[in-house]
């Protein structure tokens, strides 16, 4: 069984680290969509160097040995910037961020001794640019938002580009499974009604019924990046956006990608993130045996699964969060760093939303209105 390496490797500053401009002194910073270090000031570019690591699964079950007893408190933390000496709080939940002073990179002292690190990152791709013009179109299509939250999309939004924490988990399940199939076949039914001239007139219609038989059998899936957040950051409501990515786009960790980014340590652990993945492993499932009983309808009475050969991968994804203000509250957004799709709260016009209603109801009376003269 593979041996989980859960001591530091490197020296704290290699993980997250400030990469100075051979041009102008000035700290370069990752460029979205590019494989660039990038300054502002003097536009050098400095190309990342290839890195030949592979992006890897690593055992469950190794490392929750490893873990076991092992307590990782996120807390506030006093830092001291390594280039101009100021001292600043870090929030509990960043691992890395930027010197307010100056802007140098600094990081964790307490995350150097983090059991289990991020091993693969999906580059940010989306620059801050390209985010602000889709914060505008998301706001522009908000139609049931007030008229004058519009005039908010012309001015931007200050956005933080950070990377959250995410585990993956693959595993191989196998299912027994007992329940029913539904066949579904037609009679044709008489029946007697009125005609809108009052007429009493005899008419036929299809009836559907359903003919269930017993179901058993088995069914086999591997199941491969299975996605789960690890960080409690994110309200549910607008998380929707930061689930979708394509996680081809992992690349092995190198600082310079972090480079000018603030990222996230993991606030759900591993053990705790299985749960949620083993919720959507056991609905795909549910969607096989479904399959597999087959019918028109299908009526599941038990299930038993094994979950065996369970991987994981600690990864970072790149989102822009901000949020913006009207009427004196404040409503917030993120948008996908690597797609840029954008999800987020908003105000709702209550004139819209009674005169959608008015416009439902006007359709209902009038297809009834029509149903009644035929």
């Amino acid at each position: 069984m593979e041996q989980a390496d859960l001591q530091p490797t490197r020296p704290e500053n290699a993980f997250v680290r400030t990469f100075p401009c051979g041009g102008c002194g000035a700290k370069l910073s990752f460029a979205p969509g590019t494989r660039d270090l990038a300054c502002e000031y003097c536009g050098t570019r400095n190309a990342i160097a290839e890195n030949d690591a592979r992006v890897e699964e690593l055992d469950f079950e190794t490392y929750l040995k490893a873990l076991e007893g092992k307590m990782e408190a996120a807390e506030v933390e006093e830092v001291k910037c390594g280039k101009c000496g100021a001292e600043q709080q870090l929030a509990g939940h960043l691992f890395a961020g930027h010197c307010t002073f100056c802007g140098a990179a600094i990081v964790s002292k307490s995350y150097a001794s983090r059991r289990i690190k991020p091993k693969s990152v999906v580059p940010f791709q989306v620059d801050r640019k390209r985010a602000q013009d889709a914060f505008r179109r998301w706001v522009k299509g908000l139609w049931l938002a007030p008229n004058d939250l519009k005039r908010y999309a012309q001015s931007d939004a200050g956005l933080t580009g950070i990377y959250l924490p995410y585990w993956t988990y693959d595993c191989h399940t196998d299912s027994d499974y007992r329940g029913e199939r539904g066949d579904d076949y037609y009679t044709t039914e008489t029946y007697t009604t009125q005609d809108s001239k009052g007429d009493t007139v005899t008419q036929t219609r299809r009836v559907k019924h359903t003919r269930w038989s017993p179901a058993a059998g088995h069914v086999a899936h591997f199941h491969d990046d299975v996605l789960v957040a690890a960080s409690k950051s994110l309200p549910p409501g607008i998380s929707q956006s930061v689930t979708r990515f394509n996680l081809k786009g992992l690349v092995p960790y190198q600082p310079e990608f972090v480079s000018g980014f603030q990222a996230e340590a993991y606030q759900v652990g591993l053990r705790e993130g299985f749960p949620v993945a083993k919720q959507a492993i056991d609905g795909t499932i549910a969607t096989l045996v479904r399959r597999d009983i087959g019918g028109d309808q299908q009526r599941i009475h038990h299930v038993a699964t094994r979950y065996d050969d369970i991987k994981f991968k600690h990864v970072l994804l790149p989102v822009w969060i901000s949020a913006y203000r009207y009427r004196d509250k404040a409503f917030r957004f993120v948008i996908n760093g690597q797609t840029g799709e954008v999800s987020g709260e908003s105000p709702k016009s209550w004139w819209k939303i009674a005169l959608l209603a008015l416009g439902v109801v006007v359709v209902l009376v009038v297809v009834l209105s029509l149903g009644a003269k035929r």
